[in-house]
């Protein structure tokens, strides 16, 4: 069976968590997938909160200070309305005050110190009541028949010949247009508010989602360059141990040991092939994985695919068995380089592990709306622990324990990352033979 191959615990850690393809990435991305509607909503229920609390906030403030002004407006009155009336009973008789210009909202009376009844009135009803020369609010439940009592006032004394006075004079609050407003604006803002919050927060739950889509772009973005550079450095780092080796033993003896001559550079130029491999390799991954490789489609029959495929490989491999299964003859519309670059990576990985003179099984066939291609070996199969791992990058096997595969484990990334780039999903299993079968589903 094939087993995970020698690779560091710590950047095998990473790549799973930062850059991992097949079962580690989709497991991430399911995760992410249930966590965004609810960091939305946490979102948009803290917008909303925080709406609702400087809404609340705002009015109270606007109210108070409405309030405020309307009391200003209704205090200049009435010190104005006294001013007039004390004038007036200084210079005029007191029956002159009927013909006082005061607002129509304005009452007084004037009543004689000790009195029962006022001297003169332009409302009967209004009660005496004494501010000691502040204005004041006065209220008194059920003071009429149908209605409460609710006054803005102010009193002062004044002396006329022997006569102590005292001239009160008072705005009807419950009637005015400006206080019934101001009465109204805490009910009207708390009808209002229901509405507003909801419109609140649907839309901050729209923008969450936005700003949180974008947020993860550009961490997803910012999480392939760096596991680029991370993969970079791991798979360059033993190419260039083996030259600087090589290098220092030319150095050394190269110039006398024709041998150790060859055997130095055939290593280095094997080596700096290999790192030229895995560079380009990487770069044609980063660039499928940004979107800027472009997928030119074209509709080709999938048997005469598998017969190339069995030429260039029986063409290196001439021991190699191929049974290609087609009984549809079945046409596909896609990018056909890119579908043979795919296969070129899975039986390349089918050589690795069962050897060159493996046998291939190609297969198409349709079901439903779907077409499926598969390519299966008769190799050692997959073992259980490593199959959610099989398209994640750097992921190598063995097919036995006394035998080394080369190799830097992209081949199965990239079959992934180009069959994501066409739109069609793979999979690998374990053929009912036993050896490894791999699937490219196209919808």
């Amino acid at each position: 069976m094939r087993s995970l191959g020698a690779l560091k615990p710590t950047l095998l850690s990473k790549l799973k968590c930062v850059h991992g393809g097949g079962g580690g990435s989709k497991e991430k991305s399911g995760t992410e997938k249930k966590h965004s509607p609810s960091i939305s909503f946490s979102l948009a229920l803290r917008f909303m909160l925080i709406l609702s609390f400087a809404m609340l906030s705002l009015s109270t403030i606007f109210v108070l200070a409405l309030d405020f002004s309307v009391t200003k407006r209704q205090d200049a009155e009435i010190e104005k309305s006294l001013s007039q009336i004390s004038q007036s009973l200084l210079s005029s008789p007191m029956d002159e005050l009927a013909f006082l210009p005061l607002p129509y909202y304005m009452t007084f009376a004037v009543w004689e110190e000790g009195s029962a009844l006022p001297l003169a009135t332009n409302d009967s009803l209004l009660p005496l009541l004494d501010s000691g020369g502040k204005n004041q609010t006065y209220f008194e439940k059920d003071f009429f028949t149908d209605s409460d009592l609710l006054i803005r006032y102010k009193s002062e004394r004044v002396t006329l010949g022997e006569k102590e006075l005292l001239i009160e004079c008072a705005i009807d609050i419950e009637n005015d247009s400006a206080s019934k407003m101001i009465s109204a604006l805490p009910q009207l803002i708390f009808l209002s508010l229901p509405p507003i919050l909801v419109l609140s927060f649907a839309l901050s739950m729209l923008i969450s989602r936005k700003t949180i889509s974008a947020f993860k772009k550009l961490q997803e973005k910012y999480d392939r360059e760096k596991a680029f550079t991370a993969n970079v450095s791991h798979e360059l780092k033993t190419p260039i141990s083996i030259i600087d080796g090589h290098a220092n033993l030319l150095k050394r003896w190269g110039k006398d040991d024709p041998k150790q001559l060859s055997q130095s550079i055939d290593a280095i130029l094997k080596e700096t092939e290999n790192m030229s491999r895995v560079v380009t390799t990487l770069l044609d991954m980063s660039r499928l994985e940004n979107g800027r490789v472009k997928i030119e489609k074209s509709r080709f029959y999938v048997t005469n695919l598998f017969v190339r495929l069995k030429e260039e490989f029986s063409a290196l491999y001439p021991e190699m068995h191929f049974e290609i299964i087609d009984e549809d003859f079945i046409e596909l519309e896609t990018d056909e380089a890119k579908v043979h670059q795919i296969f070129t990576a899975i039986l390349s990985n089918s050589v690795k592990f069962a050897g060159k003179k493996c046998r291939i099984k190609l297969s198409a066939n349709k079901n439903g709306g779907k077409t499926e291609l598969s390519a299966e070996d008769n190799g050692p199969g997959f073992a259980p622990e490593i199959l959610p791992h099989i398209f994640e990058r750097f992921y190598k096997g063995d097919s036995s324990h006394d035998r080394n595969i080369s190799g830097s484990g992209l081949g199965l990334s990239i079959a992934s990352v180009l069959a994501n780039a066409l739109g069609a999903s793979i999979k690998a299993k374990n053929a009912p033979t036993g050896g490894a079968l791999i699937c490219l589903t196209f919808d």
